[in-house]
């Protein structure tokens, strides 16, 4: 059996485990995310972005508040509009468990662009189906990683 250690090497400090040090990030972060506010984090690589969110997200369930956390990155950079808006979709409603199927929604409603789609489905689907606040965390690596995907 390997001997467990409180150092990680290399993406988020894993959640109730490791050494994290709480900074003035985490509470600004959260109080941002519990007033409903749009913000960024940018940084250099390796100094906690990760693991600032995924803390984030955490405690914000602890208080009631569901958190999806979508890596933009995996969409690629080679694609349409509308495959980019289904793929986001499909991410939310997959992480949030929604009972209606994203992509079936999403194909019987060709008849209106996909930005009007986007915004209804937000607001018909997602809003319908979870009644609890919803804080989404878009991750995205820097633009020559994520044209390599």
């Amino acid at each position: 059996m390997a001997k467990a250690t409180i150092y990680t090497v290399g993406g988020a400090v894993q959640a109730g485990g490791g050494l994290y040090i709480t900074r003035q990030a985490d509470h600004d972060l959260l109080h941002l995310c519990r007033d409903g506010a749009f913000a960024y984090v940018l940084t250099s690589r390796q100094v906690g972005k990760s693991s600032l969110m995924v803390r984030a997200a955490d405690q914000l369930a602890e208080e009631g508040i569901r958190a999806v956390i979508v890596d933009l990155t995996v969409f690629g950079v080679q694609i349409t509009a509308e495959a980019w808006h289904l793929g986001l979709l499909t991410a939310i409603s997959d992480q949030l468990n929604l009972s209606t199927d994203a992509v079936e929604w999403w194909r019987s409603r060709t008849q209106f662009g996909g930005k009007q789609r986007l915004t209804e489905f937000f607001q018909n689907v997602l809003l319908a189906e979870i009644k609890e606040r919803v804080v989404l965390f878009n991750v995205c690596k820097s633009a020559a990683k994520a044209g390599r995907t």
